[in-house]
């Protein structure tokens, strides 16, 4: 191959080639405006930091929310996520950054993940829902209710040894996840998480969501999922958020209860029954739809992380980016519409 001087304009070129390719990328960052998470996350600066110990500056939010963003985009790790931004010009420009500029490490990116613990992510999923409002996608036709499960490594042991047994080194129990828990599901035996959402019907946001160990029952986050309701419109779900509660809580705010009938003991299902559940059935089924595009672009990976606090944060993220994606697909429609 001919060698040549780098030109003035190459760069550009280059760039130009990436947007004829469909880099989702530069879609993103034409529909999103970025500096509305600048707010959210600029109240958490000083968390864990003492002010008065030097060290070189700390990266812009924006920056590291954004490289987050990537991750779980494209389900990276850490050290992954940072050999990419450092490899690929697509990252870089998504950034907004150049050869010129450090590429934060690794532990630079787990310290910024850990500032969100809280309120912090919640804060930045509500601050997307509004956005998303706003771009005119706001929750129609009903919300649906469901919950998926998110596998962890079954490393769960004890938090304090039986008698007789040797104690945990640190290293040991800093691996060692006592929030995570064991349930069954057709059979089958899961240790991890639950990521509880509340989708709308006609676009697919996920509005609402909630994480709790895998043991939890789908009905006790319906508070939780409630937050955001619209008066007037269905409320689906399956049949373990049928309850007197739901209904209740459906009259209060003016929503119709179309959660699914539940056979109990001795008192079956009528036909009239099963055949409302049949017509639900074909609406809910629209939330499968939402955990499946997430499984998709996860490709099965289970949840890296220790703790409840660090759970919320990083499914937190993952809903994040399942909004992005729906946001580049309807603004997809829009454009094709137009």
């Amino acid at each position: 191959m001919l060698r040549r001087t780098l030109g003035l304009f190459d760069q550009d070129t280059r760039h130009r080639k990436l947007e004829a390719l469909g880099d989702p990328l530069v879609v993103l960052n034409k529909i999103v405006p970025w500096e509305m998470f600048r707010e959210p996350l600029e109240a958490t600066r000083n968390e864990g930091r003492d002010p008065k110990r030097g060290g070189r500056p700390a990266y812009d939010a924006v920056l590291m929310f954004k490289i987050l963003v990537l991750r779980e985009l494209y389900a990276l790790s850490d050290e992954q996520v940072e050999f990419q931004i450092a490899d690929r010009m697509s990252f870089q420009r998504f950034l907004g950054i150049g050869i010129e500029h450090s590429v934060p490490d690794y532990t630079a990116v787990w310290r910024f993940r850990e500032r969100l613990k809280g309120e912090a992510i919640t804060e930045l999923f509500r601050t997307l829902g509004h956005y998303i409002d706003l771009a005119g996608f706001e929750a129609k036709k009903g919300q649906m209710l469901d919950a998926s499960l998110v596998s962890k490594p079954r490393t769960r042991k004890p938090a304090q040894p039986k008698e007789g047994e040797p104690e945990l080194t640190k290293q040991q129990a800093a691996h060692r996840d006592a929030d995570a828990n064991w349930t069954k599901k057709h059979g089958r035996s899961y240790f991890g998480y639950k990521n509880h959402v509340n989708a709308d019907v006609e676009h697919g946001f996920i509005r609402e969501y909630a994480v709790t160990p895998a043991s939890v029952h789908d009905s006790q986050c319906i508070p939780e999922l409630l937050a955001t309701m619209q008066k007037g419109q269905p409320l689906y779900g399956d049949s373990a958020y049928r309850s007197a509660e739901t209904t209740q809580r459906c009259k209060i705010f003016g929503m119709k209860d179309r959660t699914h009938y539940k056979a109990n003991r001795n008192r079956p299902l009528t036909a009239q029954q099963e055949i409302w559940n049949t017509a639900r059935s074909k609406i809910r089924a629209r939330v499968e739809h939402v955990f499946a595009r997430i499984d998709l672009f996860r490709a099965g990976k289970p949840l890296r992380c220790t703790g409840l606090a660090r759970a919320k944060v990083c499914l937190g993220l993952i809903n994040i980016a399942h909004n992005l994606r729906r946001l580049m697909t309807m603004h997809r429609f829009a454009v094709g519409m137009a």
